[in-house]
């Protein structure tokens, strides 16, 4: 099913929790709704299985008009954080639940429930209570329930955040293949950047209620709108100059080097700016001859993280771990050409070539 919101916005008091957001989802995609807390993102998955009212604007499934709609008319599944699984019930009887509720025959609705629990694993374990299950096993059983009803939106909010770290990662992968297999469009809230990327088709990424960039998952990284995408995703976070733009580069405060790069941006001479680059844009070549200094280093795989200074500023790259370097070494680099970005000091818009 595709979604779209139009104008949505969500107050509540003087608080604008969603402001004025217009987007088109896909229809059998996974979106992840990214940001920090308070951001809006669980406000948004609310306002779309209808838990909370609309302030202003408009949802459309396909293309018809959801926005006064009560949740249970708008077949809807809902994966809370906390799974929400009634503790008296088997796992069976949880699943059969929201089928119970419509009055489907106990037989059809038995079939339907064996059918959803083989989809997420859990076929074992009908007969057990949610207090015998692992957090993970919890979390199927509360998929199952959602799509047993064979809804025509999933949406998940923060399903993983009671999990430990290795069955975080695990349960992600689980979540992608089942949401794959069931063809179902499902929004994922997250405020993990890494959790976002691994298994969405496309992110919206949100900032005091406000969408910052909405774009297949990899544009975030390799395309950033503005400078809090670019620091929001990846790992490390991307490095950061701040300076004033001369003579065709960037001089960087506390340093009277001009940094000069492969991108010809149109920047206003004396404009304030912050030159961005991810560790991987960072080269150490015999050419370069932008001067830092090495603070420190870390192994990485094949590689060595190093951390320079230059001016008032660090960043990162990765340099051959055989090369020999220590702190205060004096070390030359340059940048690549991919993964370098200017944007304005105080508005964040990115500067385009």
């Amino acid at each position: 099913m595709r979604v779209k919101v139009q104008n949505l916005t969500k107050r509540f008091g003087e608080v604008t929790a969603v402001d004025n957001l217009t987007a088109e989802f896909e229809s059998g995609k996974l979106i992840a709704l990214l940001g920090p807390s308070g951001c809006g993102k669980t406000t948004m998955l609310n306002m779309l299985s209808g838990i909370l009212p609309v302030t202003e604007g408009q949802i459309f499934f396909d293309d018809k008009d959801v926005t006064d709609l009560t949740p249970d008319k708008r077949e809807v599944g809902l994966v809370f954080q906390n799974y929400a699984l009634y503790p008296h019930m088997t796992v069976l009887e949880n699943i059969c639940f929201p089928l119970k509720i419509k009055k489907v025959p106990k037989a059809e609705r038995i079939e339907k429930a064996k059918e959803f629990a083989k989809m997420v694993h859990i076929e074992e374990y009908l007969n057990r209570k949610p207090k015998e299950l692992s957090g993970g096993q919890q979390q199927r059983v509360a998929i199952a329930r959602a799509l047993v009803k064979n809804p025509k939106l999933l949406l998940l909010d923060e399903p993983l955040s009671n999990l430990d770290a290795k069955l975080r990662v695990e349960m992600r992968e689980e979540i992608r293949r089942i949401q794959r297999e069931s063809g179902v469009t499902t929004f994922f809230v997250t405020h993990d950047q890494e959790e976002a990327s691994a298994i969405s088709d496309y992110i919206m990424l949100m900032k005091l209620g406000e969408m910052q960039q909405f774009d297949k998952t990899r544009n975030l990284y390799n395309q950033p709108a503005n400078l809090f995408v670019a620091d929001f995703i990846g790992s490390p976070t991307i490095n950061q100059l701040h300076g004033i733009y001369t003579e065709g580069g960037i001089k960087v405060d506390g340093d009277n080097q001009i940094i000069k790069t492969n991108n010809k941006w149109q920047v206003e001479e004396g404009s304030r700016v912050v030159l961005a680059s991810r560790a991987e844009a960072i080269t150490f070549n015999d050419k370069d001859d932008i001067k830092t200094k090495v603070v420190e280093y870390y192994l990485s795989g094949k590689d060595t993280l190093v951390n320079l200074k230059i001016g008032s500023y660090n960043l990162r790259g990765y340099i051959d771990a055989t090369k020999a370097i220590k702190i205060g070494d004096n070390l030359n680099i340059g940048f690549k050409k991919e993964g370098v970005f200017l944007f304005d000091e105080l508005t964040g818009e990115r500067y385009y070539e």
